[in-house]
This record gives structure tokens, sequence and C-alpha cells, in this order.
């Protein structure tokens, strides 16, 4: 069980830094800007969901971390796939370059178009979970604003 843990921190150690490799080279040539900012909006959107999981289990709202913590997980998982994109990306703008070989660029077109629904879909999912937490709020009155003394309520 240790080593699985071990062998997937090293895989996702390996893939983010193949995906700084690549995109330092596309941002470079400025051809791929928008996939790094897409893997950054969407790991920052996760870490702020996480954030918020952490205020509510501050406050005692298991029901509502678990929520954002789902909503976090899914976001982070759609920024992997952004990264996951702009290596498709690369390989496939590797692979136009030999015209012989137009069944793995196909199938790399494919993989690539489904790998981006895929993205959106989490990342969509993961703001129909949090969105209703962000409108409602942590149940705090007014008066409570400017209160040192905030009681902490139970749902």
């Amino acid at each position: 069980m240790q080593a699985g843990k071990n062998l997937s921190r090293i895989a996702i150690w390996l893939m983010g830094l193949g995906y700084l490799f690549i995109e330092v080279r596309e941002v470079v040539a400025a051809k791929q800007l928008a996939n790094i900012t897409i893997f950054a909006l969407l790991f920052i959107l996760a870490s702020h969901q996480l954030s918020h999981c952490r205020l509510y289990l501050t406050l005692r709202k298991i029901p509502l971390a678990t929520r954002c913590y789902r909503a976090s997980c899914l976001m982070f998982i759609a920024s992997l796939m952004a990264v996951f994109d702009a290596s498709l990306d690369f390989l496939i703008g590797y692979s136009s370059l030999d015209t012989q070989r137009t069944l793995p660029l196909a199938s790399l077109l494919v993989l690539g178009r489904i790998v981006n629904l895929l993205e959106v879909i989490l990342a969509i999912r993961s703001m129909e979970l949090f969105l209703p937490v962000i409108f409602n709020g942590p149940t705090i009155t007014p008066e409570d604003w400017g209160s040192d003394n905030v009681p902490i309520r139970s749902d």
C-alpha cells in the first residue's frame, strides 16, 4: 500500500515537471499560453474550495465541509486533465510533422477531445457542488461580524 502511494506521488511530480517543461517551451514559442492559464485557474479554484472546506471544518459544519472537499477534488482532477491536455497538444504538434502516421494522429486528436470534455465536465460539476455553498455562506448573523467571540452553531 505504501509503495503504491509513493509511486503515485512520484508519478504526479514527474507529470508536473513534464508539464512545466512542455509549457515553458510552448510559452516561449507563444503557442500554448491558454493551457497554462487554464491549469493555473483550475488549480487556484481547487485551492479556494479547499480553503472553504477548512473554514467549514472550523465552524463544525461537516456536511458543508464535505461538499467543499468533493468540489475541490473534482476541480483538482480537472486541473490535472488540463496538464494531460497540454501534453497531448504537444504530442499532436510533434506527430503532425510526420505525415505518414495519420491513424495515430487521429487517435491522439480524439483522445485530446475526450480529455477536454472530461476536464470541462469535472470543472462544471465541481462548481455545481460549490456555488450553493458560496451563495448560502456560513450562518453568521450581521451582529456576529463585529464580535470577537462568534458562537459556533451546529446544524
